[in-house]
């Protein structure tokens, strides 16, 4: 989920912002022709089929769904159709992080700027300042080699690397992760943040760690606030319970939550009261 990808519509920009969630330090590879088959085990999972993108990311072959989610080939065949729920308030995925309480150390690709670092220190501060069972912190990372020889070494449970994606149909995506927490209850492997946008658009150290928080939520577990609808996007998509589960957190609102750094598009940079429920609720 980052779902994932998340648009964060951003009147600035020429082109609509959107966070979504993928990993690489080359440029995907992009098809716009999708098999049907393809297509219709997406749409029985319960996401939309519109704007499906084939991507080869970190060796592997699969697809980005809602803009805002890496599924590999195989996953896409394990997606099944879950019951639906409740169409408003906070949800989390039915895989969550085990082993609380838990130390979850996060790495980031060092070709990023410092600007990048600087955020993920902010994101993991504010998450750590929430006092809950997970904590945060900065993983280990060397590199060595260069070009197609390079290899990055690290313990980080989650981590950080960088792909390039030009704008798609007025859209570009920000980040893009690698799904949800397993069934063995870890983190999802990382997430990726585009660099066309960071080069060509300039984001702030703020915004920057605003789709660092949000990914992250993704790899522990939070669905989209508004998964039913996508309205922050202007859209009326609903994801569905998409084979990993849409559960309602209890305290949360029972209406859209503009606000919250869980809508599918931003421009929050920061927890609402809501979050900070949920986040309590869940850890």
């Amino acid at each position: 989920m980052k779902k994932l990808l998340v648009k964060w519509c951003v009147v600035a920009f020429l082109v609509t912002i959107v966070f979504t969630c993928q990993e690489t330090d080359q440029v995907p590879v992009l098809e716009d022709e999708i098999p049907q088959a393809i297509l219709d085990k997406i749409f029985n999972a319960g996401y939309s089929t519109q704007d499906v993108i084939r991507a080869d990311w970190n060796g592997k072959s699969g697809y980005v769904v809602e803009y805002d989610l890496f599924f590999a080939e195989d996953e896409i065949s394990g997606l099944e159709l879950n019951p639906k729920v409740p169409q408003t308030e906070q949800y989390h995925t039915t895989n969550l992080v085990a082993g609380l309480p838990r130390v979850i150390k996060v790495g980031i690709d060092p070709s990023f700027s410092q600007s990048a670092k600087t955020a993920l220190d902010d994101a993991l501060a504010m998450y750590n300042a929430e006092n809950v069972s997970l904590s945060f912190q900065l993983a280990t990372v060397t590199v060595s080699g260069k070009g197609k020889k390079k290899t990055i070494t690290t313990d980080a449970d989650i981590f950080i690397s960088a792909f390039s994606e030009r704008p798609r149909r007025g859209f570009i995506t920000l980040g893009r992760a690698a799904g949800f927490p397993t069934a063995s209850g870890d983190p999802a492997e990382g997430f990726g943040l585009n660099t066309y946008w960071i080069d060509n658009y300039a984001p702030s150290v703020d915004e920057l760690k605003g789709v660092m928080a949000h990914e992250i939520g993704h790899t522990i577990g939070f669905r989209h606030t508004d998964y039913q609808t996508r309205e922050s996007c202007g859209s009326n998509t609903n994801e569905g319970s998409a084979g990993v589960g849409a559960i309602y957190i209890p305290g949360t609102p029972s209406g859209s939550d503009a606000t919250s750094l869980m809508q599918s598009c931003g421009p929050s940079r920061t927890f609402n009261n809501n979050d900070k429920i949920a986040l309590d609720y869940l850890y």
